[in-house]
């Protein structure tokens, strides 16, 4: 009977230790916050134990500090905060912590404890104290405990058992409930993040949307020009691309007669008023944009302040037939040699719609180029009517000329058809399904992997670049690149097998994973097909378009260490195909790797001329061709190579080593010296510096640091290219250059023209100078396109207070040409022959007044 009961017994506290476990299970996977962890646990073991005071200490062997986790007692619960954390060492809880054994103590125990010097007596005193300590594996990481006030209610051994189990299953679900709440929390910052870079992502768009639409518009209306066969047609365009940019219903176009004294309207809509008529000019709204020569806003409150003021008199009416007044009115000065020729203005009569500020901007900015646009198109009807009346003369006077002149007019109408169809297949764009990057190289790490263990498979990797690309993209536009792309894809993967793998790593760079190969011979034989597959001629969207394939294979072999070298070389054989003439396939071989460590020790020779400051600063002057003086110098950087000699081309090596930023910096070191000990004569000194410095907050905060040394900043100019600011295109670099703005230095966005030209640049108002490409300069003797490009380009610079400066000017007729144009600041190496060594000595007047 004895052992029945015993036996009795163990079964029911092994039935009540695992109704404890099994209740610390499901607390584990509901709860995910430790603040009502620790309450749930207290709460579950004061219903199988006497358990109303309870509390959990962690302890770190590292540091041997005590934390306490969660703390109930009903003595003691208001001193807990005002107990330092050390003092757990000193007490049943440093004991058991040191000791790793749980523990239950009466009070005669405890004094016995104390009088033998182990503990310290610390808080009120307890009939009997039970504390175990938690372990994760062999060590100690804290203690629990509960304890009794009450004689009556003291521990046995089974208590302390269940208590054990308890405790040694509490760390686990514990650890459950951080990793949970951990989780939680890391998703919840992450969706945070996510909706933070989504609005970004949507204002970014919005914005370059808008600019890519005035960017249309603007090339809209100076392509109205040359196709409006009459100015009525023309306005109607004009107002047919407002109308794509903002509200436009009502509409007019006033022109001020030869002597300014009369208003003529060549173009008018309005939805409750006649086409006005000619009048003289009075008080109305266009005349007080007139007298202001400034883009105006008028709603109803600032048309009630104007009539007060005198500014403007309504009971005439601004086109004195108007009998329902505006609430809404936006005009805009049409100016030419800064002179005012008429204005541009829309008006809305709905009370729930007023123009806004963002309207206002555009209308100032698009006005600019519709009074250019005017002004060409009455000089081109014009010449146009005297070309009429010089044909029909000659049609008069002989028949064969006649014809000869109908020839030469049906001529120039298909060339301009076949500029028209350029310029649409110029301007548009839009991608294949392949696997990315990524994908690819997952998949060839596990190839490689694979082929490391079983040394009888044989796999080999094909690079491919497509031939001409860039001139098929640049030529018929983003848009038949796009496709051409889509199409190139499924063409490489009708040439492998369906195990293969097809990938584009970017632009028109794609590789093929080709897997258990019998021979190597086999992939020269699929290189082979996917050149003549590439190099048959694409049908896309009505263009054919002819391209080639080069390509570079790479086998796998023990040699590589890991799978990205197995690109690296596959790479280096597509380049070594390229320059042996395109549309062929190279294998890798050891050459080649010895040329890769061949351009790694010149790596090395330009890390060593940096280290020994073997760059150094050239001088080249800058013209204002006007007062044929000097504005300044651009420095460029050479290297003086103690067995080479002198060296000009290295940037691009020195941008690929990552060197160029230091090279850079030595120069702009040179340029600050050379203003702090030189007077005015020195003029304005410009440096180049890559957009790395805007990106890098090291290279930034140095640059701030280095400006910050010069006394006379406003002789220093920073100039940055076109395509680096276009593929930064982020805040931070717009914020950077904001900043250096305000610290007194001149701007420069060099190389503009070079590929795109786009105005959003120009649009942020914070150049002082925009530099043209040196290629596009050249071309405008020849070319009558760019020359307008440039006459939009100096009203752009008229309006948004800019200098234009061009480059590569090398001979008498372009310097004459560009200051036919308008743009009198220029370099080259004409401009360099003009202002020979002595002058630039000692000439002592500086066109820095044409800065200000």
């Amino acid at each position: 009977m004895r052992r029945l009961t015993l036996l009795a017994q163990r079964y029911k506290q092994a039935y009540v230790i695992q109704g404890a476990l099994l209740q610390l299970s499901e607390l584990a996977s509901t709860i995910s916050d430790m603040r009502e962890f620790y309450p749930a646990i207290h709460k579950m073991v004061s219903e199988l134990l006497h358990a109303e005071n309870f509390y959990v200490v962690f302890y770190n062997n590292a540091t041997e500090q005590y934390s306490p986790q969660y703390f109930s007692d009903e003595k003691d619960q208001q001193l807990i905060a005002q107990v330092p954390s050390s003092a757990f060492s000193t007490g049943l809880t440093g004991y058991v912590a040191r000791s790793g054994k749980a523990l239950m103590c009466d009070s005669e125990q405890f004094e016995q404890l104390v009088l033998n010097g182990h503990i310290q007596a610390q808080g009120s005193p307890c009939a009997h104290w039970l504390g175990i300590p938690l372990c994760r594996g062999e060590q100690v990481i804290g203690v629990m405990a509960i304890q009794s006030y009450n004689a009556e209610h003291l521990y046995t051994e089974a208590d302390l058992a269940l208590f054990s189990n308890i405790g040694g299953h509490t760390i686990t679900a514990l650890d459950r409930v951080k990793s949970r709440e951990l989780l939680e929390d890391t998703v919840r910052q992450r969706t945070q993040q996510l909706q933070s870079i989504n609005q970004s992502l949507q204002k970014e768009i919005k914005e370059r949307t808008s600019a890519e639409q005035l960017q249309v518009a603007l090339y809209r209306i100076s392509e109205l020009t040359a196709s409006s066969s009459d100015m009525s047609s023309f306005y109607r365009s004009v107002h047919q691309v407002l109308s794509g940019l903002m509200h436009a219903d009502n509409c007019y176009i006033a022109l001020l007669n030869s002597d300014k004294t009369k208003l003529t309207f060549p173009f008018y809509i309005d939805q409750y008023s006649p086409p006005a008529r000619e009048r003289p000019l009075s008080r109305g709204f266009t005349e007080y944009v007139i007298r202001c020569a400034d883009v105006k806003l008028i709603n109803a409150d600032t048309a009630a302040k104007l009539v007060a003021s005198g500014e403007i008199c309504r009971g005439i009416s601004d086109l004195a037939s108007a009998v329902r007044y505006s609430t809404s009115w936006l005009g805009a000065p049409l100016m030419l040699d800064k002179q005012v020729i008429g204005v541009i203005a829309l008006q809305s009569y709905e009370k729930s719609y007023c123009y806004s500020e963002a309207e206002l901007n555009i209308l100032r900015f698009v006005s600019q180029h519709i009074a250019v646009a005017i002004h060409r198109k009455q000089t081109t009807e014009q010449q146009k009517r005297h070309q009429e009346e010089l044909e029909r003369k000659v049609f008069e006077s002989t028949r064969e000329l006649r014809q000869t002149n109908l020839f030469l007019r049906l001529q120039v109408e298909e060339r301009k058809k076949a500029e028209q169809k350029l310029f649409y297949e110029a301007n548009h764009d839009a991608l294949t399904g392949l696997a990315n990057r990524q994908m690819f190289l997952q998949q060839l790490k596990q190839q490689f992997a694979l082929s490391k263990r079983q040394s009888q498979l044989k796999i080999a990797l094909l690079f491919i670049d497509l031939d001409r690309f860039k001139l098929i993209n640049d030529t018929l536009g983003h848009h038949i690149g796009d496709a051409f792309l889509v199409e190139v894809s499924k063409r490489l993967q009708t040439t492998v097998r369906e195990h293969d793998m097809v990938a584009r790593l970017g632009g028109d760079e794609f590789v093929v994973l080709l897997t258990s190969l019998a021979d190597e011979v086999d992939a020269e034989e699929v290189a082979e097909r996917i050149i003549e597959m590439i190099r048959q001629p694409f049908l896309l969207q009505g263009q054919q378009v002819h391209s080639g394939a080069s390509v570079g294979i790479a086998h796998f072999s023990h040699e590589h260490s890991k799978a990205e070298a197995l690109l690296r070389d596959a790479d280096a054989a597509m380049y070594q195909a390229k320059s042996m003439g395109r549309n062929r396939f190279v294998i890798f071989n050891e050459t080649m790797r010895e040329q890769m460590l061949q351009a790694l020790s010149t790596e090395q020779v330009m890390m060593q001329a940096l280290e020994q400051q073997q760059f150094t600063a050239v001088y080249e002057p800058v013209l204002c061709g006007q007062a044929r003086n000097l504005m300044g110098y651009e420095l460029h950087a050479q290297w003086q190579h103690p067995q080479l000699g002198t060296q000009y081309n290295f940037c691009q090596h020195a941008a690929q080593v990552g060197i160029l930023p230091q090279i850079e910096q030595l120069l702009l070191q040179q340029a600050c010296r050379q203003l702090m000990l030189s007077d005015t004569s020195a003029g304005l000194l410009t440096v180049r510096l890559s957009v790395q410095h805007l990106q890098q907050n090291d290279l930034y905060e140095a640059l701030k640091k280095r400006l910050a040394e010069v006394t006379e900043i406003h002789r220093l100019c920073l100039a940055f290219s076109e395509s680096d600011l276009l593929q930064s295109g982020n805040n931070t670099v717009q914020h950077n250059l904001q900043q250096l703005k305000q610290l007194g230095v001149r701007l420069a966005l060099h190389n503009f023209a070079a590929g795109m030209a786009p105005l959003s640049l120009l649009l942020q108002q914070q150049f002082d100078f925009v530099k043209l490409d040196a290629a596009f300069c050249r071309q405008l003797v020849r070319s009558e396109q760019k020359r307008q490009l440039l006459q939009m380009l100096q009203s752009l610079a008229l309006s948004y207070k800019f200098r234009l400066l061009a480059d590569g000017v090398d001979n008498a007729d372009l310097l004459n040409l560009l200051l036919a144009e308008g743009c009198c600041f220029m370099q080259g190496k004409y401009v360099a022959e003009l202002l020979s060594a002595q002058e630039l000595s000692t000439t002592p007047s500086i066109v820095l007044q044409h800065l200000a």
